[in-house]
């Protein structure tokens, strides 16, 4: 890098420590720049953080998202009781129903968490789900397909951005080596979410009364406990790491201290006199010409084609092509979603221990390829519910890797919560889903579960050509920065044009 005078740049005394420095953080990010503790105390205060965040901000975020799922998909479940008739509805409005819900919830993504970043991930998350919590019990008052649509599309806002604020927020508070295990734990609550959406729907809709049927039970109890929990949250969620109340001083200093060596290559640096506006400019741009991000996120829609699919209508494809009916059709639908938790932790961590997001999302589409091939191809009702569990086992994965792929990338708050936010466009998988899961295609839902499987391969080729160009891009920048000195360090360091990741001294992971 050419530089103004490069007469005489001998580090004197004082200089040549930090350049050393700078020297010695080019060789930690030899493979990707993340935080890694120095010595045995700070590994001890790591593990207390650790502790203490995952049962403050992941245990609140964790049954949230657990009740965003089930009011999410309540629907699927009370399908299989008297809800369509008793509603006026038509069998295809169920279907149709989870499409407009997506056309809120989708477009809505972006805003949403922008919105959550200048009020405060805190604030708009805990209204997110008083907002939704009323909605979902309004549920019990449907009367036609077209009282159903209107709460499905207002739901769809409601919810719009809360998975991708919580992914910012958990973002702020670990690691990323440390967060791809929290957000595999938050996203596992959505498988079971499916699990006990199903068993709280078989138990409450056996609960009859001369006033309220038992699928009415279900939106208010369900919906009422979302409240809830928005409330316990607004008061129990931090603000910011710095201001943690359950952190003491000592802890809160490290916690905010490892954020920064997180960002080692990447750090922000402040404009004066930029207005926020500039900013969110700025940061738009720098998404929208990152077409590797872009990529992923794309990618990622593919990827959760089956999980949007089977958490809704799984269900429905065991009761008419697996061997079960009615009531126990729901119940025997909760095994599978339990396999498929226990598969997303075992995935998430292993990506975290291995420092890989790429090739375990592959590994996670694979196990899913596999079980929708065995379902689209045989006849044998038993069979087919075994490889249900199979394709559960390992779709569930891709989410929260692919988010914390994407947060890790990008150092920059501003561009953290909006490629976040875009990513939450990976909900247009919804709509997919919606269309291909018709009640035309029962009783085996061969041709739905072949659309899954290209979709599903198309995803994966998609993820090891972007891991590809990752690895020669690191290889591109270690070539470069070797040749560096003191002054180009700290010119790369300073240039405005340079932002996040697209500074040379940031090595992506993949």
């Amino acid at each position: 890098m050419a530089t103004p005078d490069k007469i005489d740049k001998s580090p004197v005394a004082g200089e040549a420590t930090e350049f050393e420095d700078l020297k010695k953080e080019q060789a930690v990010q030899e493979n990707i720049a993340h935080y890694l503790p120095a010595n045995d105390e700070e590994k001890a205060l790591d593990k207390s953080i650790n502790r203490k965040l995952d049962f403050t901000v992941l245990l609140v975020l964790a049954i949230s998202f657990i009740l965003c799922g089930i009011d999410k998909t309540n629907v699927g479940f009370v399908a299989t009781s008297s809800f369509v008739e008793d509603a006026n509805l038509q069998p295809d409005d169920i279907p149709t129903s989870l499409s407009l819900f997506s056309a809120t919830y989708v477009p809505l993504q972006p805003i949403m968490v922008l919105l959550g970043r200048r009020l405060g991930p805190r604030i708009w998350l805990a209204g997110s789900l008083i907002a939704w919590g009323a909605l979902s019990m309004g549920h019990a008052g449907i009367t036609s397909s077209n009282h159903l649509i209107a709460l499905r599309l207002l739901l769809g806002a409601a919810e719009a951005g809360f998975t991708q604020t919580s992914f910012y927020y958990m973002s702020l508070m670990y690691p990323k080596f440390s967060l791809g295990l929290r957000m595999g734990l938050f996203s596992g609550m959505y498988s079971v979410a499916g699990a006990f959406a199903g068993l709280i729907a078989y138990g409450l809709m056996r609960v009859q009364s001369d006033r309220l049927h038992g699928w009415q039970m279900v939106f208010l109890v369900e919906g009422g406990f979302t409240i809830f929990i928005g409330i316990i949250g607004f008061f129990v969620l931090p603000s910011d790491i710095s201001t943690a109340w359950f952190l003491n001083e000592k802890e809160r200093l490290h916690a905010v201290a490892r954020m920064g060596r997180d960002l080692a290559g990447g750090q922000e640096v402040e404009v004066e006199g930029q207005s926020r506006w500039a900013e969110l400019k700025k940061d738009l741009w720098d998404v929208v010409r990152d077409w590797k991000k872009i990529l992923s996120i794309v990618c990622n829609i593919f990827a959760v084609v089956p999980v949007t699919a089977f958490t809704t209508f799984l269900p429905l494809i065991v009761q008419a092509g697996m061997g079960y009916s009615g009531i126990e059709a729901t119940l025997m639908s909760v095994p599978p979603f339990v396999v498929g938790t226990v598969g997303l932790i075992i995935i998430v961590y292993s990506s975290d221990h291995f420092h890989d997001r790429s090739l375990h999302t592959v590994f996670g589409m694979t196990l899913g390829l596999i079980g929708c091939a065995v379902m689209a191809a045989s006849s044998d009702p038993k069979l087919r519910y075994v490889f249900a569990h199979v394709c559960l086992a390992g779709v569930f994965a891709g989410g929260p890797l692919i988010a914390g792929w994407l947060a890790g990338n990008t150092p920059w708050k501003g561009a953290r919560s909006l490629v976040l936010g875009f990513n939450g466009y990976a909900n247009l998988a919804g709509v997919i889903a919606g269309q291909l899961y018709k009640s035309k295609y029962k009783p085996t839902y061969r041709y739905p579960l072949m659309v899954t499987m290209i979709l599903t391969a198309v995803g994966m080729v998609g993820f090891v050509f972007i891991r590809v160009m990752y690895m020669l891009e690191n290889r591109r920048r270690r070539k470069i920065v070797a040749t560096w000195d003191e002054a180009d360090f700290e010119a790369e360091r300073l240039d405005p044009k340079k932002r996040g990741d697209r500074k040379l001294t940031w090595i992506y992971g993949y």
